[in-house]
């Protein structure tokens, strides 16, 4: 069994007066309805699909040079497939999350996120606000 995830990033100018008005309601070069969009499918046996809201989510990694880091991004919701061989965990911040649709008997998870502030996708399946990514880590 996989879950296909579609995460969109909604453009705050997109204006679907004008698209009703010039492009029979659809989107065009110029009044782009999302930013980016990322597509990605997560495969297993799932028992449980759960979404946590204000929750912490432990950012961490190695720098190079065996400097390991570790940063605790608060205010952020975890979307978690419990599946037999282990839990996969897809995080977004609270202040880009505009709303989500997870339906489980079709196995699949759309997320709309807002363009109010910078989103980094540092690792896959991680949409963190730009205001809350560590600076030590910004390139």
């Amino acid at each position: 069994m996989a879950y296909n995830v579609h995460v969109f990033l909604r453009s705050s100018d997109f204006s679907q007066e004008f698209a009703d008005e010039q492009h029979n309601g659809e989107e065009s070069p110029e009044n782009i309805r999302h930013e980016w969009e990322d597509e990605f499918r997560i495969t297993g046996t799932f028992s449980k699909v759960e979404v946590l809201r204000d929750q912490t989510y432990e950012l961490k990694g190695d720098l190079g040079d065996d400097r390991p880091f570790s940063y605790q991004i608060t205010g952020v919701t975890s979307v978690n497939f419990h599946a037999e061989d282990g839990l996969t965990t897809l995080i977004f911040s609270e202040k880009a999350l505009e709303e989500y649709v997870l339906d489980t008997e079709k196995h699949s998870l759309e997320v709309y996120l807002n363009d109010d502030e910078v989103v980094e996708n540092p690792l896959p399946g991680v949409y963190i606000v730009l205001s809350d990514f560590p600076k030590e880590l910004r390139n």
